[in-house]
């Protein structure tokens, strides 16, 4: 059976990043700009996720990027360009995990407040902050305490929205593996969220009353 291309993308996103992509592959390095503003909260967010590391988080983003130049003859204008570039800044940040985790304990460093504050929807009012900022928070030590391949994942599926084909696709690893982590990281996660002893969750507080 003859290979067909995937359809091009289209919508806002064929808009906007074919122009770019395109004068990338001219060698004008004004179309990187263009896309680093569109997608670079997106890729430090990702990649904070799984690092844990704001500092070096931006510096995965923006190698990331960088790398995305160098390829970009290697790109496929008929696909999306963001799950490209997420796939660059996710294996990235799980090469750079597994790497602190090979040498050094993954702690929680003394910025975990202020990345934490990257999980907040800004879009929330002040009377939902405080109460959302503490779940966040709550989360954000709850992933630390996952391998790095488990957060990968969580980033994928529930950041990123991506299938489980997509994972397979991006990590690189076979479907019964992508199935495993997903699953393994969310019994992980549903035991480290569970209320502490003297805790009472919102249910219980209105089962109660």
């Amino acid at each position: 059976m003859a290979h067909t291309d995937p359809p091009a993308p289209d919508g806002p996103e064929l808009a906007f990043d074919l122009p770019a992509i395109a004068r990338l592959k001219q060698g004008n390095i004004d179309g990187l700009e263009a896309l680093v503003q569109r997608y670079q909260v997106e890729a430090v967010h990702a990649a904070l996720l799984i690092v844990r590391d704001p500092a070096l988080a931006q510096d995965i983003a923006q190698e990331a990027f960088l790398q995305a130049y160098r390829k970009i003859d290697q790109f496929n204008e008929r696909r999306p360009f963001r799950p490209w570039l997420m796939r660059i800044v996710i294996n990235a940040a799980l090469k750079a995990a597994r790497r602190r985790q090979r040498f050094s304990a993954l702690e929680e460093s003394g910025d975990g407040r202020r990345a934490a504050e990257w999980l907040i929807d800004p879009a929330l009012g002040p009377e939902s902050l405080a109460e959302t900022a503490e779940t966040r928070e709550r989360i954000w030590q709850a992933l630390g305490r996952l391998a790095p391949s488990q957060r990968a994942a969580v980033v994928l599926r529930y950041f990123l929205d991506e299938t489980e084909s997509e994972m397979v696709r991006d990590l690189n690893r076979p479907l019964t593996t992508v199935k495993w982590w997903l699953y393994s990281a969310r019994q992980r996660l549903r035991t480290l969220l569970q209320p502490k002893d003297g805790e009472k969750t919102e249910q219980q507080e209105v089962d109660h009353e």
